[in-house]
């Protein structure tokens, strides 16, 4: 039995959500697969490894300047990204580890610049503190979100790829010299079920987890062992809201597929 699935049968006990017959499927499954009763592998590995299809994610050197140096981990890890509908804002999200523990929050509200109604979140750690705000920037050619520290300096950036023969988001970090994106994004954005890649590696991936949860706007966050995990959901939280702005002006507009598909 893989160490990921002690995680998640653990988790659906705990968690009245979940549906009850995926956990009488995996208690079957843990019943069949255990062997000898009362003895199983010390789980190590992340909650969502059984829901997730394609390549084992890769193994990256630790960046330079992380978003969040505590969310860089030695091993994958996994965390649940959560809308909160109930927002003032709208634009509310949280993040929880496996344990279910908090481990950063993202708060939005729109600034209005001459007519032009702009996204800022704001992007806090397991303590409340502030380490990076992302904002939309005003004149782009595509979709881009700039992030800044603390203090006001850019950082790093989000852009959607405007040329491209599938659906791209590019994340950057400032100041590395890299005329090139540091990992991207891709995959069906309209089903969130998408895959980050740095040098056509896998390093993280983003699914909706009906599995695991009802709440539509809850999705599961894989992420590699070295990668900026704040970055992947810095990136994940981007095009959720990239995308509800398509959905939005396409239902205005009369129908349509929404883009990115």
């Amino acid at each position: 039995m893989r160490p990921s699935a002690v995680f998640l049968l653990a988790w659906l006990a705990a968690t009245p959500t979940c549906d009850a017959a995926l956990q009488q499927h995996c208690w079957a499954r843990r019943g069949a697969a255990a062997g000898a009763p009362g003895r199983h592998a010390s789980p190590k590995c992340n909650l969502f490894g059984d829901f997730f299809d394609g390549d084992k994610l890769k193994v990256q050197k630790p960046p330079a300047r992380p978003l969040l140096p505590s969310l860089v981990r030695k091993d994958a890890a996994s965390y649940v990204l959560q809308e909160n509908m109930f927002s003032m804002s709208g634009e509310d999200f949280r993040v929880r580890d496996v344990a279910g523990n908090e481990v950063l929050r993202v708060e939005g509200f729109n600034v209005n610049i001459g007519g032009f109604v702009l996204d800022k979140l704001g992007f806090k750690d397991a303590a409340g503190d502030k380490f990076c705000s992302v904002e939309r920037r005003a004149v782009a050619a595509s979709t881009c979100y700039d992030i800044y520290d603390p203090q006001g300096k850019l950082i790093a950036k989000v852009e959607r790829e405007l040329i491209s023969a599938t659906p791209k988001y590019n994340f950057y970090y400032e100041g590395d010299l890299n005329p090139f994106a540091d990992f991207h994004a891709e995959g069906s954005f309209f089903d969130r079920k998408y895959t980050f890649y740095a040098g056509g590696d896998p390093i993280a991936r983003v699914r909706r987890a009906p599995e695991l949860m009802r709440d539509v706007n809850a999705y599961g966050v894989e992420v590699a062992a070295g990668a900026d995990a704040a970055a992947v959901l810095a990136v994940a939280v981007v095009i959720d809201e990239d995308h509800d702005e398509s959905d939005a002006k396409k239902k205005a507009e009369g129908g349509g597929l929404p883009w990115p598909f």
